[in-house]
């Protein structure tokens, strides 16, 4: 085996998702795989990831993928460039040469991106330990409908309506995951506004979450997240669900709900709740959070 690893180039595409769909997933088509390499949010400086090629007889064969989603990002007053990780895989008969730990030190040698890891296998946690990848979140804060009467919060659903009312950071954010299977919802009071993205899907005994994956404005979230609950949720067994990092308190009144497999991370400029699970795999494979 002569094995090479490099930047994965739009000529490896076909590759990437044949190796896959016949390896990794088969019951993921080619065609879902594809979705990956599609966003536009990046072309600037793209990075889809990194490849494992054998030189074989027959010519190079991809045979190993760790997955990357480019985007850039407004935190604060600085544009940030996040990497999303997504599938990594390795055939059977490549492991055990230190080739993973290759891909992955080489997938996070720039100092200047924040690198994300939302849905890690929970067999690779203690491994991704060693990495130099820090742990982003291990718990989830669920908030119910009880019937608590609020004033001074309305909250938008049509997705024309929030484009008229948001800022030009919230209005990127909306037009880049446009035809994605997220739920955009503008909370708004008489003073400002958090453009949230939402995740629907029904999971452990048929509880469907309402899963935010972004926020545009950590104070008002923190501040009104009961009350958005209350405001967007129908009756019926149902939650509002967002990782412990993004509300800046002990979320009054929330159930705590461990994380499968903990998010990990690794950045030296942004801080965890500026980590959000937008511009990820989980909304271009339209994956279920764990």
């Amino acid at each position: 085996m002569t094995v090479t690893l490099r930047r994965v180039r739009p000529g490896d595409i076909d590759g990437v998702c044949s190796l896959l769909h016949t390896y990794m997933n088969p019951d993921f088509p080619v065609e879902r795989w594809q979705k990956l390499f599609e966003p536009t949010w990046c072309v600037d400086n793209p990075d889809m990831g990194i490849v494992a090629v054998d030189k074989t007889k027959n010519g190079q064969e991809i045979v190993g993928f760790h997955g990357h989603v480019c985007s850039h990002r407004t935190v604060g007053t600085r544009q940030e460039r996040f990497v999303n990780f997504s599938s990594w895989y390795l055939r059977k008969e490549y492991r055990g040469q230190g080739l993973g730990r290759k891909m992955l030190e080489m997938a996070t040698s720039q100092p200047e991106t924040t690198y994300v890891v939302c849905s890690l296998s929970p067999k690779r946690v203690e491994y991704f330990k060693t990495l130099g990848m820090d742990v982003l979140d291990t718990e989830r804060l669920l908030w119910r409908k009880d019937g608590h009467l609020f004033d001074n919060l309305e909250l938008i659903h049509d997705p024309e309506t929030i484009a008229r009312y948001a800022n030009p950071d919230e209005l990127t954010v909306l037009e880049d995951h446009k035809g994605l299977n997220v739920t955009p919802v503008l909370a708004s009071t008489r003073c400002t506004q958090c453009l949230m993205l939402l995740s629907l899907a029904k999971k452990d005994e048929g509880r469907l979450y309402y899963d935010v994956l972004y926020r545009s404005n950590p104070g008002l979230f923190t501040d009104r997240v009961r009350d958005i609950a209350e405001a967007l949720l129908p009756e019926g067994n149902c939650v509002l669900a967002a990782d412990r990092r993004f509300v800046e308190n002990d979320g009054p009144g929330a159930e705590v709900e461990q994380i499968k497999s903990p998010r990990f991370y690794k950045t030296g400029r942004v801080r965890p709740r500026n980590v959000d699970l937008a511009y990820s795999e989980i909304v271009l494979l339209d994956l279920k959070l764990d």
